[in-house]
């Protein structure tokens, strides 16, 4: 056989050239500089905005996971009232378990996550959850720096590539491109990303199901091999399920799924029996869940869905979960949240809704629902992706503002949709110079990118977390109390995370505190911040729910009060009491901003 004749090296050159011109290596180049702008993006954000997690629900979320790490069991450290009242409700000795509490809140799998990242970094050896002599000199909790917030980036990377893949398959290239960019540009993607309380997760996940019963449809449509759309479909059935498991809020997900497959159905191709079939496997697949919670609370969703009542006229503020007798009525209970729900919708209709990613996609989209696209999946995935935001905003609404600041989980559906009809917009008005269509798409970019912009190169860094969250001060208290004592505190998730101590929350009474301490769990410590020292004095602390606990707070001690050696930290912020003197001379000092002066006893 002869040998193959080798190009010139003219020829190579000329192709290598044509290739960084024109060809596939321009588009690496165009890959790299992308991924290059995202990551250098993500690093300027973080840097800039982030400086330790300063919400409960980031705190319970890496608790609930390092304990899933060690323990192999889905416990919680944090324990509530209100939480100890359902598990000894159904226990057949009354115990609430308070040593190894069930998690009868939240799903498990973003825990689960997390807890797979805890394990590698515990097999090679790095420590990410130190002592208070091992944080001295650091900034940030180790455990939130190299675990928690870099794989919520990764997710949002995922998600933004996920995004671009159903951009053109929906649409077109060009426009899954451009959808990637402004969800990487957007400011609050990156700010929920930092929050640590798995929402990129949960948009993966919601974005992946999307994605995979889009082609599964297509492929049915298109009557492919049974093999082929059946693999798809069942892709689309995990992740429904997996995002369910992340958040419950994802719930309103599935019915605008079961639609669009309903929709996508033809009259040989029955649409109905396929979306029933989609429903009964995702509920089978969660059915073990549903019932460990029924079995724990007596309700398929634990506590989650008595949390409507947060923040309703029975139970304002956070005097649910501080009840240790809770009364729950289904009727009284759904007139009470319904109350809630006008007075939540009416306020977030107004003031976050509208105001989605600046108001200018978010404008765009909703006119989409008065013009008909042309390709019917584009058609149906719209009116699906309309009903599941329907129920979301609908159930969202008797839970309150955490969760209708869940919405975000429809921005990427909305920037698709969006810059799908701005276009169709630019078509119609037939442009003839293509620096004009350009200029125009940049400049809505632009628009929707500027809180990003803004808050990176002109807004302040932001402080410490502090009040109440100073993490100093919450290890050495913690520290004071031997790892199997239990602590009370008015913020058991920061002192769980990070002082890994069992805490439980406040009573909404002395009484309460009383029982508890006499009857369930011996308490060795109670922890007092400006959560409860900065509730309106008369309101709260004279008449209202709080004003068993003013003494306490003012360090005018009960005579059966059983906590009587303690110190003031911070000019008298906050109040750590405890049974026994636990410090050595001097060595109260050492701990920043301590007062060592106990509480005079009465």
């Amino acid at each position: 056989m002869a040998k193959q004749q080798q190009q010139p090296f003219e020829s190579t050159l000329q192709d290598l050239v044509y290739s960084v011109d024109a060809g596939l290596g321009l588009k690496i180049i165009r890959t790299t500089l992308f991924c290059l702008m995202v990551v250098i993006l993500m690093v300027v954000f973080t840097a800039r905005q982030f400086r330790g997690f300063d919400t409960e629900a980031a705190m319970d979320y890496g608790q609930l996971g390092r304990n899933l790490a060690q323990s192999n069991r889905y416990i919680t450290q944090c324990v509530r009232p209100v939480s100890i009242a359902m598990v000894s409700a159904h226990t057949f000795d009354g115990d609430a378990r308070i040593d190894l509490h069930p998690e009868i809140t939240k799903p498990p799998l973003y825990p689960a996550l997390l807890a797979a990242d805890f394990k590698f970094f515990n097999l090679i050896g790095v420590d990410l959850f130190p002592t208070s002599e091992l944080f001295k000199g650091m900034r940030i909790y180790p455990a939130e720096q190299w675990v928690i917030v870099p794989m919520n980036h990764i997710f949002t990377i995922l998600s933004g590539l996920m995004l671009y893949l159903l951009g053109r398959k929906l649409f077109s290239h060009q426009i899954g491109l451009l959808g990637a960019a402004t969800y990487f540009l957007s400011e609050i993607v990156w700010t929920d990303s930092l929050r640590g309380t798995g929402l990129p997760v949960l948009v993966f996940m919601i974005l992946a199901a999307t994605y995979f019963a889009l082609l599964a449809m297509i492929n049915r449509r298109e009557r492919k091999p049974l093999w082929n759309w059946m693999l798809y479909f069942s892709l689309s059935i995990l992740f429904s399920v997996a995002a369910f498991l992340t958040h419950y809020a994802a719930i309103a997900i599935i019915p605008g799924l079961a639609l669009f497959i309903w929709m996508m159905g033809s009259r040989t191709q029955r649409g109905g029996h396929l979306a029933f079939f989609y429903l009964a496997v995702a509920f089978l697949v969660v059915s073990p869940w549903l019932l460990r919670n029924y079995q724990l609370t007596g309700s398929p969703l634990g506590l989650a869905a008595h949390t409507a009542l947060i923040g309703s006229s029975a139970y304002p503020g956070d005097s649910l979960m501080r009840t240790l007798k809770p009364s729950f009525n289904l009727m009284s209970d759904f007139g009470l949240a319904k109350a809630k729900w006008v007075k939540n919708f009416s306020e977030f209709y107004q003031d976050g809704f509208t105001s989605l990613g600046g108001g200018l996609l978010i404008a765009f989209f909703m006119v989409t629902f008065f013009y008909r696209f042309v390709r019917v999946h584009v058609h149906n995935l719209r009116w699906g992706i309309g009903l599941s935001m329907g129920l979301f905003f609908v159930g969202a609404g008797f839970f309150g503002k955490e969760a209708l600041g869940l919405y975000h989980i429809f921005w990427p559906f909305v920037i698709l949709y969006g810059l799908a009809f701005f276009s169709i917009l630019l078509d119609r008005l037939d442009l003839n110079i293509q620096i004009y269509k350009t200029g125009l798409t940049g400049l809505v970019i632009g628009l929707t990118a500027l809180p990003l912009l803004v808050t990176i190169l002109l807004s302040p860094a932001p402080g410490l977390p502090y009040p109440p969250y100073y993490v100093p001060f919450i290890m050495r208290v913690s520290e004071l109390l031997k790892p199997r004592e239990v602590m009370c505190t008015d913020m058991p998730w920061a002192t769980v995370w990070y002082g890994q101590r069992t805490s439980i929350l406040m009573p909404k009474t002395l009484d309460d505190y009383y029982e508890i301490n006499d009857y369930r769990k011996y308490i060795s410590g109670l922890y007092i911040t400006t959560l409860t020292k900065d509730r309106p004095f008369v309101s709260s602390l004279l008449e209202g729910s709080e004003k068993t606990w003013f003494p306490v707070t003012m360090g005018q001690l009960p005579k059966d009060f059983p906590l009587r050696q303690g110190f003031a930290l911070n000019k008298q912020d906050q109040l750590f009491l405890t049974d026994s003197v636990r410090w050595g001379a001097g060595e109260v000092q050492k701990t920043p901003g301590a007062e060592p002066v106990p509480p005079a006893p009465q």
